[in-house]
């Protein structure tokens, strides 16, 4: 699991880059972000304490927050780009 952390960036650099590539826009990308933050928190067990916490606070987010949180996940990975 550490190892699969560890990596997360540069596989969410490449998954970007992927989605660029096929002409998806920045805000398409942060709709897929969003649509798979909804996904997991609904179905995914937590496994850790700080899982649970992202979990939580996942489901107490505004719609406003959570785009806020997947445009950090995209800039996040757009830096891996540069």
């Amino acid at each position: 699991m550490e190892r699969a952390v560890e990596n997360f960036p540069k596989e969410l650099a490449a998954k970007i880059n992927e989605g660029r590539a096929a002409g998806l826009s920045d805000e398409q990308i942060v709709d897929g972000i969003i649509n798979l933050g909804d996904v997991l928190a609904k179905f995914v067990k937590a496994d850790s304490p700080e899982e649970a916490l992202f979990k939580d606070m996942w489901r107490s987010a505004t719609a406003d927050e959570k785009r806020t949180l997947a445009r950090l996940v995209l800039r996040l990975g757009t830096k891996m780009l540069h």
